[in-house]
């Protein structure tokens, strides 16, 4: 069933539809909050708090957009928020990166080419937390979400403009923070 169907089934007082949402983009919406604030436990908390919102404010939702744009959105905000709340302290990692490049492909049967992955991960890992949010975020929705530029936009309210602006000055960051690996 399409996520508009559900929509309506809900907004028509068919609460329980709204189950049908939930677990469709409970994983999705927690993965991309942990890589935003980093500490699972946070991540949990702010993930409940996104679809007890989205739940809330169901009657606003637009149905010129896609469903999981929305809750994205809605994702975004409620993370920067704890990151605000929390001073921008950074816990955890970003858990879905491969330990290695290349899903460790590459360096298997050779443990200086494993090794080497494994540093650059780690100091991939390692710049990406030092990235502004703003940047970190762009990054996050385009690399690891894999959304199209529009898509990232509409999530972070913003233009097409600033999401390429916004990648390119991440990528350029990353880029120097990692010149040693070149």
């Amino acid at each position: 069933m399409e996520d508009h169907a559900i929509v309506r089934r809900v907004l028509d007082g068919e609460t329980g539809a709204y189950r049908l949402l939930v677990e469709r983009y409970q994983d999705r919406v927690y993965n991309l909050v942990l890589r935003i604030v980093r500490a699972p436990s946070d991540a949990e908390e702010v993930t409940s708090d996104v679809f007890f919102r989205a739940y809330q404010k169901l009657d606003a939702f637009e149905f010129r957009s896609q469903f999981f744009t929305w809750i994205y959105r809605i994702a975004v905000n409620r993370a920067s928020d704890r990151l605000d709340q929390k001073k921008r302290e950074r816990a955890g990692s970003l858990d879905d990166l491969p330990a290695e490049p290349g899903g460790g492909k590459a360096g298997a049967g050779d443990p200086v080419r494993s090794a080497e992955d494994r540093e650059f991960a780690e100091a991939l890992r390692a710049a990406l937390d030092t990235l502004d949010p703003r940047f970190r975020e762009v990054m996050i929705l385009r690399e690891q979400e894999g959304l199209a530029y529009d898509e990232i936009a509409k999530v972070l309210g913003c233009s097409i403009g600033t999401v390429e602006s916004r990648l390119f000055r991440a990528r350029e960051k990353l880029r120097e923070k990692l010149k040693r690996f070149a």
